[in-house]
């Protein structure tokens, strides 16, 4: 019997499950497996209506409404599954409509599965983002981090790497016999005019692909991959709530390694939480790092970006404006303080702000300060960029066209 690599708080968990799980095909026909999911959606949908969240209006309408989106995430996975056998560098199953994970708003995620015994060649053109990273998962360890301005790139962009097990003249990326999968990271700064990579991969090596030793019954891998669904939707739930700090609302923590579980290498996030009363607002104030990325994010309490085409929930170094002593503050506010750098809470009233740090020379932790809504202007710097209604508006439509154009459906 195979062994999970992936915790149940992923969502491949799912798919493996088919030939990891321990059930058999009687949980299926019993209705087991299908009972387990029911009622792991019913403690999640217990988790939303408890007094350990908030209940305002927005906050409980986001719970549920992530809770269907772990659900479709989850289906996703177990469909799909048997479906990667042709590799192929195809978009994740997060947009600006399924999020978790307080996924990045300037990223698209790619990525294709692997296997450590193959050969793979990896052929495209650069694109215009701001970075493009490239990562090799073994299930959950990363043994390989670059970008793809660390190769050899011809006068236009053009490129080939080999992926392979054996040292490689030229572009190599080194794979070991675990490996599972490439994960791309496109990061945009300028949203409106920054382009993708192009990308295919196709397997050199062409050994015949091995055969299960002993294939599994269908009514065997469907009711594991049910259960697995269930564990899914609660233990990524439980997750990403327990890595918030809600005793210590609006500061945050020391740089995070997120390697561990599947985050780049030379990715350095800050994290945060954030809670507001109706009239309050916070100031966050840093130094803004020098490098490559670095963004602020704004999330809810379920570890969900807040809508980034429709609001202002996110700032990058291209997008945010700097005052005149080289530092930048955001405010944190329900409504519209006037200035360039408002982090929009859509009507929420606490969750987590992430300042991502990516291949920059320090991950700075922010001071923050929070006070009455009205007190706002005498404590940002006189420098401190304004905007007008109708520039709001016009930041919002670029918005809304660039992430239109991002995800295509």
């Amino acid at each position: 019997m195979s062994s999970f690599t992936n915790p149940a708080w992923l969502p491949f968990s799912v798919s493996e499950a088919a030939s990891a799980g321990d059930a058999t095909s009687h949980a299926l026909v019993s209705g087991e497996a299908w009972n387990h999911l029911l009622k792991a959606m019913e403690r999640v949908g217990e988790i939303v209506l408890s007094d350990a969240v908030p209940h305002e209006p927005v906050d409980m309408a986001s719970g549920f409404r992530h809770l269907l989106v772990l659900l479709g995430i989850g289906i996703d996975e177990l469909l799909r599954r048997g479906l990667d056998h042709i590799p192929a560098v195809k978009p994740s199953g997060m947009d600006a409509a399924y999020k978790w994970g307080m996924e990045c708003p300037d990223c698209i995620y790619l990525g294709s599965a692997l296997k450590g015994h193959e050969t793979y060649r990896l052929w495209g053109t650069r694109g215009s983002a701001r970075y493009v990273g490239l990562q090799i998962m073994s299930g959950m360890a990363s043994s390989f981090n670059a970008l793809i301005d660390d190769f050899d790139l011809s006068a236009d962009g053009a490129f080939e790497i080999i992926l392979s097990a054996e040292p490689h003249e030229g572009n190599w990326i080194p794979l070991d016999e675990d490996a599972t999968m490439l994960v791309v990271r496109h990061f945009f700064y300028d949203w409106e005019h920054e382009v993708p990579a192009t990308l295919s991969i196709e397997p050199l090596s062409r050994q015949v692909p091995m055969a299960e030793s002993a294939p599994v019954d269908p009514r065997t891998a469907l009711a594991r991959q049910v259960i697995a669904l269930g564990d899914f939707l609660e233990d990524n739930l439980r997750f990403f709530m327990d890595l918030a700090h809600p005793n210590a609302p609006n500061s945050f923590l020391p740089p995070f390694d997120g390697s561990s579980i599947g985050a780049a290498a030379e990715n350095r996030p800050v994290i945060g939480s954030w809670k507001l009363a109706p009239d309050e607002a916070l100031i966050i104030e840093v130094t803004p790092p020098e490098g490559v990325y670095w963004s602020f994010s704004l999330g809810n309490t379920w570890w969900e970006t807040i809508d980034y085409g429709n609001r202002q929930s996110s700032l990058n170094g291209h997008q945010a404006a700097v005052d005149d002593d080289g530092k930048v503050r955001v405010v944190v506010a329900h409504q519209d303080p006037g200035v360039a750098n408002w982090l929009d809470t859509a009507g929420h009233s606490e969750g987590a702000i992430i300042l991502r740090c990516v291949r920059t020379d320090t991950a700075p932790m922010p001071t923050t300060k929070s006070m009455p809504f009205d007190r706002l202007t005498d404590e940002l710097p006189a420098s401190t960029r304004r905007v007008s209604l109708r520039e709001r508006a016009e930041v919002i439509e670029v918005r809304r066209r660039a992430v239109s154009r991002r995800f295509r459906r």
